[in-house]
């Protein structure tokens, strides 16, 4: 449903139980795919059903894609619980849109309702064709700055900036043994390329098991530098 005059977006998620681990709550992994969905019905409910991007960018084979996002979650929900999300969006340049997310839960039909999660995202338009970085049509600025946007609502606070993730590979951190991936067929989105929600389990994969034992993961950042595709071997440190 679009709340606050068609600005945002709201959705119900039941957690699964495909989506909970050995502790009944849902992974790191679950809420990121929640906020994927929440954020793709938002776009059809602003573009149309089955609909991507506005018809500027459908016309020029044109997609959104996210380069950059940050979760904070501040309890896990539980195998039944119902988990609103939240989101909405702005364009900030001519490059970039933000996407903010909250996650709210509510304890039964009468409960108090507390925020459990939220997140921040960067998202670029994308030429599918020619596969690289493209300018957000002026048109698609204006429909969105004008009918669709939540004009400064930052769900991380104004001055929070996105961090720029180190190399890894360029310093002395002590590293976990490469895990393996193959870009497999249902790996893909309509994009053609590796869904953003793959990643966060790879990554989630390569920690070790006894970090698990002793901590609960709290925030996630992660930056996209380049796509994967169909067959591509990737190692996750």
């Amino acid at each position: 449903a679009l709340i606050e005059d068609g600005r945002v977006f709201s959705e119900i998620f039941p957690v699964r139980f495909d989506e909970v681990g050995p502790d009944k709550a849902c992974t790191m992994r679950t809420v990121a795919s929640m906020m994927q969905e929440c954020a793709c019905n938002h776009i059809q409910a602003m573009w149309g059903k089955g609909q991507s991007s506005p018809a500027e960018m459908r016309s020029n084979n044109q997609a959104f894609v996210c380069t950059q996002m940050h979760i904070e979650v501040h309890e896990y929900p539980r195998w039944g619980d119902e988990v609103e999300v939240k989101t909405w969006v702005e364009v900030e340049r001519s490059v970039s849109a933000r996407r903010d997310f909250e996650l709210v839960l509510c304890d039964g039909p009468e409960g108090t309702c507390r925020a459990v999660g939220a997140a921040t995202s960067r998202w670029v338009a994308f030429d599918v064709a020619k596969r690289r970085m493209v300018r957000i049509p002026k048109k698609t600025t204006e429909d969105v700055t004008n009918y669709h946007a939540l004009l400064n609502n930052y769900i991380m606070g104004e001055d929070y900036v996105m961090p720029k993730l180190l190399d890894v590979r360029n310093t002395n951190l002590p590293l976990s043994q490469p895990k393996a991936f193959t870009g497999d067929r249902l790996d893909l989105d309509m994009n053609g390329h590796v869904n953003n929600v793959v990643y966060t389990e790879w990554i989630l994969e390569s920690v070790p098991v006894d970090m698990w034992t002793d901590y609960q993961l709290c925030e996630l950042d992660i930056e996209f530098k380049s796509e994967c595709g169909y067959g591509d071997v990737i190692a996750a440190v």
